[in-house]
C-alpha cells in the first residue's frame, strides 16, 4: 500500500508488514501462522435488497396506520413499535454483514410543512437506504432504514 519508513503494505509484497500485522515470511505478529489476507476488494457478496425492504416498509405502515387517529401518546409508542417491527422483518431477509438502523417519525397532518433530515458516514458503494412516507385523513409518518455495510 505505502512505501517503507514503518509504513504498511499489502501481503505479498516484498518488504514489512501488511496492513493485518503479517510478515513477508508468513508469521504473524499475532503467531496466527501463515498469512490469510485479503487478497482482492472486498465488498458485500450480494446487494442490499432495496425493493424487499420499501416493500416491508408500506407493509408495515400501512398495516399499523391506515385507521389511526393522530394521538400524541399512542403515535409515540407506535413510531417505536414500527421500528421495531421494521428491523426484526428486514433483519428475517438474512442479508449478512449489514447493520440496520430503523428511524420512525409520526406526526399530525395539519396543514403544516416539515422537513427531516439525515446524516451519516457511510461508503457509497457499499451502504444503502430505502425510504417510505404515509399518509391517512389524521397523520403522517416517514421510515427509514440504513443499512450499513460491515467488512
Amino acid at each position: 500500500m505505502w512505501g517503507p519508513m514503518g509504513t504498511f503494505r499489502a501481503c505479498g509484497d516484498t518488504w514489512g508488514p501488511c496492513l493485518w500485522g503479517h510478515l513477508r515470511d508468513g508469521k504473524s505478529r499475532g503467531g496466527h501462522g501463515d498469512c490469510v489476507c485479503p487478497r482482492s476488494a472486498t465488498g458485500p457478496a450480494e446487494r442490499f435488497p432495496v425493493g424487499a425492504v420499501e416493500a416491508i416498509l408500506r407493509d408495515v405502515l400501512r398495516g399499523y396506520l391506515r385507521e389511526q387517529p393522530y394521538e400524541p401518546g399512542t403515535c409515540r409508542e407506535m413510531a417505536k413499535t414500527i421500528a421495531e417491527v421494521i428491523k426484526a422483518r428486514v433483519k428475517a431477509l438474512l442479508v449478512p454483514r449489514y447493520k440496520i438502523v430503523v428511524v420512525t417519525h409520526i406526526g399530525q397532518l395539519n396543514e403544516q410543512s416539515m422537513q427531516i433530515g439525515s446524516r451519516c458516514l457511510w461508503d457509497p458503494a457499499t451502504d444503502t437506504f430505502s425510504s417510505y412516507v404515509f399518509k391517512n385523513t389524521s397523520l403522517f409518518a416517514l421510515a427509514n432504514v440504513y443499512a450499513i455495510y460491515f467488512e
